[in-house]
Order: structure tokens, then sequence, then C-alpha cells
């Protein structure tokens, strides 16, 4: 799962990091960064609202 949230928010311009799994901080600050742009709340987590905007269906 967060393979798949690193690679949607480097194809977003949101996170330049290793596509690798690992949950770092550098994914949450980008995940941040996305909520805050797509109007969600910034929690940096991948919450169902945050997935959901990035088109994650699991």
């Amino acid at each position: 799962m967060v393979m798949r949230v690193q690679l949607e928010l480097k194809t977003r311009g949101f996170y330049n990091g290793p596509v690798d799994g690992k949950l770092t901080q550098d994914v949450r600050d980008a995940l941040r960064g996305f909520q805050i742009v797509n109007k969600l709340p910034d929690t940096g987590t991948m919450d169902n609202s945050t997935l959901a905007k990035l088109g994650i269906v699991y």
C-alpha cells in the first residue's frame, strides 16, 4: 500500500524519494502537502479520504 501511495504522490509531484514501501517522514510530508492542496485534513496519514483522492482503492 505504501508503495502505491509513494508512486501516486511521485506522479503528482508531491514526493521525490524512493518508491520502496517505507513510510518515512518524507512520505508523511508529501501526504500532508497533497492533503492541503486537496482541502483534506492535513494529517500526513494514509486515511480513507486521502487514498480515495489519490485514486487508490483497496
